[in-house]
């Protein structure tokens, strides 16, 4: 489905609530709704975007969820951020490696939307951040937040001749704690992959490298979308570094 997505230029969000975060919020343009006659549909607030009514199998069958809600919006993709622009600024980006849940990256994007992340950089190996579930894990902050794709050790090296600052999330005994870190005002926050963490090529001596101390003798590790909300909020909790 996500070369038809990538071919096309549009994507698909589902369900009553995504629907009409993505319409109120207007940052994705909304070029047909989908319903499947349970009147969802005529409860949004959707202007003179177009309504289609699907026989009930037909929108189960373009439905990603076990119980549909009846609503689903076609969008288009925003363009891709210009990665000029947002090295010659400064504030808080976030780089992901290789995050592979829909439900991690989604919440990640939204969380993102909330602290006012500049951009994110989605690195290879990265689920799509137009996958149905992945929109519906943003509970419609899709689009609020830009998004770079590309190869991470590409990317950093652009960011990092700017004079941005690259923190990476990992929990090595050597790493510095979250709460002794003060972000520098061009922070490059890396979350890895769920499984493996961080890759290797990415670790580097000008790399600050920052962990999570926990209390439980039970939990060995934070879900990486945990780690990353927790990250976030110390990181954009500077106001006089931003």
């Amino acid at each position: 489905m996500g070369k038809y997505r990538n071919r096309n230029g549009l994507f698909l969000a589902e369900g009553f609530r995504c629907v009409e975060q993505i319409l109120q919020n207007g940052l994705i343009d909304v070029t047909a709704i989908l319903s499947d006659g349970s009147g969802a549909a005529e409860q949004l607030d959707r202007g003179e975007i177009p309504v289609y009514e699907l026989a009930n199998d037909d929108f189960a069958s373009i439905s990603d969820t076990e119980t549909p809600q009846g609503v689903a919006a076609v969008c288009s993709m925003p363009a891709e951020a210009s990665i000029d622009e947002i090295v010659k600024g400064d504030g808080l980006v976030v780089a992901l490696d290789a995050i592979q849940d829909p439900g991690n990256m989604g919440t990640i994007i939204r969380t993102a939307a909330w602290f006012g992340v500049s951009a994110i950089l989605a690195g290879t190996g990265c689920v799509d951040p137009y996958h149905p579930k992945v929109v519906r894990s943003t509970a419609g902050a899709t689009g609020a937040v830009p998004i770079i794709k590309g190869d991470l050790e590409e990317l950093f090296s652009r960011f990092e001749s700017s004079g941005w600052q690259a923190y990476l999330l990992d929990g090595a005994e050597d790493a510095i704690e979250l709460k002794l870190i003060i972000p520098n005002s061009k922070s490059l926050l890396t979350i890895g992959n769920e499984a493996n963490g961080i890759s290797q090529n990415l670790f580097a001596e000008n790399r600050i490298r920052v962990k999570i101390s926990g209390k439980s003798r039970v939990v060995e590790s934070l879900n990486a979308s945990v780690a990353g909300c927790i990250t976030l909020e110390h990181f954009s909790g500077k106001p006089d570094r931003f």
